[in-house]
């Protein structure tokens, strides 16, 4: 069968749409990375940024980004606030057949690069900046899902003797239901998964249920840090507390919920045979004698005997800016950790958000 004859039935109006079409997803994805990339260039207050690439996915209603990357104006695009390697938008179909224009976002290869410094110049740690308006220009659509693959947070100040450097990578997170397209009744429909490693040295795992549809955002929470190497904190110890340890394992367990401006939770710090001072310690400054004193001192004092750990439990509750701390209580089970019973290295389990005290 000749296709010729077929072709020529087909109306000019259909060939000219067809063309159209073509010439769109041809010269859109052009079009809107400029209009990105004078908006990043043009019109932040502090930051200017650029987009390396951008490209659709019509089959799926979707759009990329390749390559974006934030920085503080007056510094080098080389070192950014923020470098994202691949954004990925696309629409959630299960949203769109109950009614709703959602979004599923995915997001890989995040780097935050956070700098201190005691001149206000040279910190970056993204102030002054309306981030909802930026992100509401790239991201124009209210998400159902999200989820962060190969995230890094960089803690650097430069300026000290020994540059401190904080490190948090392995970074994963993952939300689900966040417009409650489930229709859940209850009261925490949606769901957030997150893990990282803390210093190349402990895994931090934690877990929550949100809800983000209601005026003031209520969550329930409970988080984990198992075993981080605590010298390998010693550069920050040493320029922002004047003090080091020689060896050391910390861990901790919290829970925390919050509703309606209101916040009750606990944490559970632990330190395992912690040792501040090694026989060659050298101070450089009678401040850094007098704390590193004090705290093998305490750690003497307050460390269990059959597991060498020195813990306690802080509770809090009340105003989520300016919660009410149990000091008394915490010092009074630190004491009970060192000489009565050894504190449990686990989550209790107890905090939901129906425990949260109602605002006054």
């Amino acid at each position: 069968m000749n296709a010729k004859p077929l072709l020529r039935k087909i109306p000019i109006a259909i060939w000219v749409l067809i063309l159209v079409l073509i010439l769109v997803r041809i010269f859109l994805p052009v079009g809107v990375k400029y209009g990105i990339n004078w908006y990043l260039g043009q019109k932040l207050q502090n930051y200017e940024g650029h987009l390396d690439d951008f490209g659709l996915a019509l089959y799926r209603g979707a759009y990329q980004f390749e390559g974006l990357r934030l920085w503080k104006k007056g510094k080098s695009a080389k070192d950014p606030l923020i470098e994202i390697k691949h954004t990925d938008l696309s629409l959630a179909w299960r949203a769109l057949f109950k009614g709703k224009l959602l979004g599923d976002l995915k997001v890989d290869g995040v780097l935050l690069n956070l700098v201190d410094s005691q001149e206000k110049k040279k910190q970056q740690f993204g102030g002054g900046e309306d981030w909802k308006t930026v992100v509401g220009k790239l991201i124009p659509i209210e998400l159902e899902s999200f989820k962060l693959t190969h995230g890094e947070v960089l803690f650097v100040n430069k300026e000290f003797k020994v540059p401190v450097k904080i490190v948090m990578d392995e970074i994963n997170a993952e939300a689900t239901n966040i417009k409650n397209t489930d229709d859940r009744k209850e009261l925490l429909p949606s769901t957030v998964q997150a893990s990282a490693r803390l210093q190349k040295s402990a895994k931090l795992h934690a877990e929550a249920k949100i809800n983000l549809l209601s005026r003031l955002p209520a969550f329930e929470s409970k988080f984990k840090l198992d075993k981080l190497d605590v010298t390998k904190l010693n550069d920050f110890f040493l320029a922002y507390g004047s003090f080091t340890v020689h060896s050391g394992k910390f861990s901790l367990y919290g829970e925390v919920s919050t509703k309606e401006n209101m916040v009750k939770g606990y944490v559970k710090p632990f330190f395992e045979n912690l040792d501040v001072m090694s026989p060659k310690e050298k101070f450089e400054s009678p401040k850094r004698f007098f704390n590193e004193v004090a705290i093998a001192w305490a750690n003497v004092f307050l460390r269990n005997s059959k597991d060498h750990t020195v813990a306690t439990k802080i509770e809090f509750e009340g105003a989520s800016k300016a919660p009410n701390i149990n000091k008394w209580g915490a010092f009074w089970e630190s004491l009970r950790n060192g000489f009565v019973e050894a504190l449990k290295k686990q989550l209790d389990e107890k905090i939901t958000i129906k425990d949260v005290p109602k605002k006054k």
